[in-house]
């Protein structure tokens, strides 16, 4: 890691597990769903078999990085395709099926987002320091937008970069190019804060742009990772103290 940490003028900030909950929230949402669906159709398979079939078919779906960029921005579709898939595999056919046990998990997923601890104090915190703020994002414009509207924090960012509005996506060069070229500001001058070792993490360090890794699960660098942060934080708000020390 790198030790030099020069203030920024400028935070470029991750959405999903990094301000809002993502990732965490998948399992105890999928669990919900299949327990639902089981009690309700009185299938031939249980609820763990039905989660084991979903967590194999999102495991292959997503791996591929066409289907991941396009599903991403189309969630809805998307998350049919990996139940009727999944139900297949368990001989069910019913199209209404699929769309109610994919819908269902949309729905509570969801429910079931909300802001990491102290994220939003953060934010207020680094406001009042005088530096500026930006989301950069990949995702589905509405949802996205919707989230920063849900949680009210959207007032605390200078601008919102999402990669389904701007036709570049994380870690590609061409959408930090467009966030410093929005903001003004050479790489040196900012800062990229995100949960994502690839997307956030390489994409920020190719344009010479200090970046911090949330590694809000505390697990830590994968021991063959070829992609070292220049700080390594548990929270957001782990900045504030960090900055203020600078």
């Amino acid at each position: 890691m790198n030790s030099k940490i020069i203030r920024p003028k400028a935070i470029l900030f991750d959405l999903d597990d990094t301000i809002s909950s993502y990732d965490s929230v998948c399992a105890p949402a999928w669990r919900k769903c299949c327990e639902d669906f089981v009690y309700k159709y009185g299938v031939n398979f249980s609820t763990e078999k039905l989660i084991d079939v979903i967590n194999e078919t999102r495991v292959w779906y997503w791996a591929d990085p066409v289907r991941h960029k396009a599903g991403r921005e189309n969630l809805i579709p998307s998350r049919r395709d990996v139940v009727r898939y999944s139900l297949k595999e368990l001989s069910i056919l019913d199209e209404e099926m699929v769309c109610e046990l994919a819908d269902n998990y949309t729905n509570m997923h969801n429910a079931m987002i909300s802001l990491l601890p102290g994220a939003k104090e953060a934010l207020e915190m680094v406001r009042d320091m005088g530096i500026r703020m930006a989301v950069i994002t990949n995702g589905g414009s509405k949802i996205q937008r919707d989230k920063l509207e849900r949680f009210e924090i959207i007032s605390y960012f200078e601008k919102v970069f999402i990669d389904a509005e701007i036709g570049f996506s994380k870690p590609d060069k061409e959408i930090f190019q467009y966030a410093l070229d929005q903001l003004q500001l050479k790489p040196e001058e900012v800062w990229m804060v995100g949960d994502n070792l690839v997307w956030d993490i390489f994409g920020a360090k190719q344009m010479g742009i200090y970046a911090v890794w949330n590694d809000f699960g505390k697990k830590g660098l994968p021991k063959d990772s070829t992609i070292i942060p220049d700080l390594i934080v548990a929270s957001i708000y782990e900045i504030v103290e960090i900055i203020r020390n600078k």
